[in-house]
């Protein structure tokens, strides 16, 4: 069977009878490709297989009768086509003309269900007409706004590029290294749309990750803008945030490199040569490599320079990081190092201050609080006590309940946190010789029921490490040593499965040295109390 010679004839046939065509008194059903770029000698493998799949919803809406439309068209400007017309020494006009008469050839072949009286040219006044007349529209609404953008930009082509005209990071073209830069442009007021772009999404039929993905995009966030004046200067420095709350804990400000808080200062940065050289390398890297969350964080401090935070008056280094982008919220940001992941692993390569000023609460999962049950409030200490020698931790087995627990407790008026710590071991476990080692940071509040006391308890719990020294003990009272017996732990079982803490989480990120809280603690939890 000849199918080259049948598929021509009823390709005739079906053309001749316009059975793709759309009809006005049928249901309607749109279905739309990505329009291909006529840039090259003909399509590539990635052509069909898309366009087989809008071919196959085409025909299914066809046989429920539908009037589909399904056009196809030609995304004729730019640098592909432009590329492509260069390398073939090649008039742009010419060049299109003659690739857009080859692919209609071969996307014929496969006679999809394209209606070919509605093909549509970029470079066609007659469709672009209707792009400049939709541009006027958004102007004269405020739709759109002049504004200096950075974009990929070639310095031997002198051109902008996209993303996809890369390889390697360096410009398809002529092989030349590229660097962000700056440039006056027009740029569409997205942000006039996003309440209602992100209303849309919850009535589409689509996979949810693809909507979280959308909803991404747009990128909606509610919070505040906070200028941070520069010490000794005319300038300062606006930065958006969504927790106000934590600003007493910003310990010192990022910006990008494109911010023009640098060139406004260049004269007071006493190692600008440093800045700069900084900033001509972040210029090469694109903004998925800036902002990768595996990569190392790097900065260069603004030497001379300081911001004054506006709510107490502290001062506060400038850094300038890549992982700050110049065209994201401000480019700039406070960092709040205690409670931020990123600020905090800047802030330890960089050893600048950490501040604590946010409560994360838990609640006990294993022993909720209890209806009807008085609640007390009350200041804990916990105190962590490793063997040197084995790396085990002591903790306590109760034999009444099923709890096993490190040696807790209150802590009494005008006592430190570990003098507590250390009364709390040699009291209920007669060790009696430790070496601070260190606070695992600030407190967290926990909620849980006190079943020995027959109450809800709100504790307010700050972590002691320590060391053991030796085996040396005191006693213990017996009625303690009748209820409970020593257990020396390893360090894997560290945790909320094992040990009877809500706030088990907190302590073993602190023991492990990482961040204080992440976004699945202090900043996003709902019941997070602030200093």
């Amino acid at each position: 069977m000849d199918f080259n010679k049948i598929e021509k004839k009823w390709q005739k046939v079906w053309e001749k009878e316009g059975i793709y065509k759309i009809r006005g008194n049928q249901k309607k059903f749109y279905v739309l490709d990505m329009f291909p770029y006529p840039s090259g000698e003909g399509l590539h493998v990635g052509h069909p297989r898309g366009y087989i799949a809008t071919d196959v919803i085409a025909r299914y809406k066809m046989m429920q009768n539908y009037s589909v439309l399904h056009p196809m068209g030609w995304d004729a400007f730019g640098l592909p086509a432009e590329n492509y017309a260069l390398k073939n020494k090649i008039h742009p006009r010419i060049a299109v003309q003659k690739n857009i008469k080859r692919f209609k050839d071969q996307l014929g072949k496969f006679g999809f269900t394209y209606d070919w009286s509605k093909e549509i040219n970029t470079t066609d006044p007659e469709y672009y007409k209707w792009t400049q007349w939709i541009f006027l529209k958004l102007f004269e609404n405020g739709l759109v706004y002049e504004s200096n953008e950075p974009i990929i930009w070639c310095p031997s082509c002198k051109t902008g590029l996209a993303l996809e005209d890369l390889e390697d990071g360096k410009c398809e073209r002529c092989g030349s290294e590229v660097e962000k830069k700056p440039l006056r442009q027009w740029v569409l007021k997205m942000t006039a749309y996003a309440e209602k772009l992100l209303k849309d999404l919850d009535g589409l039929d689509w996979p949810e990750p693809i909507k979280e993905q959308q909803r991404n995009w747009i990128g909606k966030s509610e919070g505040t803008v906070v200028k941070f004046e520069i010490q000794n200067s005319k300038f300062e420095i606006p930065v958006f945030t969504t927790r106000l709350d934590t600003i007493f804990g910003c310990t010192y400000l990022v910006v990008a490199p494109e911010h023009d808080i640098i060139s406004n200062l260049k004269s007071q940065i006493s190692n600008f040569a440093e800045v700069e050289k900084y900033i001509n390398e972040a210029k090469k890297k694109s903004d998925l490599q800036r902002t990768d969350l595996a990569k190392e964080k790097t900065g260069v401090e603004l030497k001379g320079i300081k911001a004054l935070n506006p709510f107490n008056n502290e001062e506060a280094p400038v850094f300038v990081a890549d992982y700050v982008l110049g065209h994201y919220g401000t480019g700039a940001v406070m960092a709040v190092p205690a409670h931020d992941e990123r600020d905090w692993e800047f802030a330890k390569k960089y050893d600048l201050p950490i501040k604590e000023v946010v409560i994360p609460n838990r609640i006990d999962k294993k022993n909720p609080p209890v209806n009807g049950k008085e609640t007390k409030e009350r200041k804990n200490v916990h105190a962590i006590v490793r063997n040197p020698q084995n790396n085990k931790f002591l903790c306590l087995k109760s034999k009444k309940f099923h709890w096993i627990t490190f040696p807790m407790g209150g802590i009494e008026e005008n006592e430190g946190v570990v003098e507590a710590a250390r009364r709390e071991v040699e009291e209920e476990t007669g060790y009696k010789n430790l070496k601070l080692i260190k606070i695992l940071g600030g407190e967290v509040r926990a909620e849980y029921f006190a079943k020995h006391k027959d109450e809800n308890r709100a504790a307010y719990t700050t972590c002691v490490l320590f060391d053991l020294i030796d085996e040396e003990k005191s006693p213990v009272e017996k009625e303690w040593e009748d209820s409970h017996e020593l257990m020396w732990i390893d360090e894997k079982n560290l945790n909320y499965d094992t040990l009877c803490h809500a706030e088990m989480d907190d302590w073993v990120k602190r023991l492990n040295g990482e961040g204080a809280f992440t976004e699945d603690g202090a900043l996003v939890n709902s019941g997070a109390t602030t200093k």
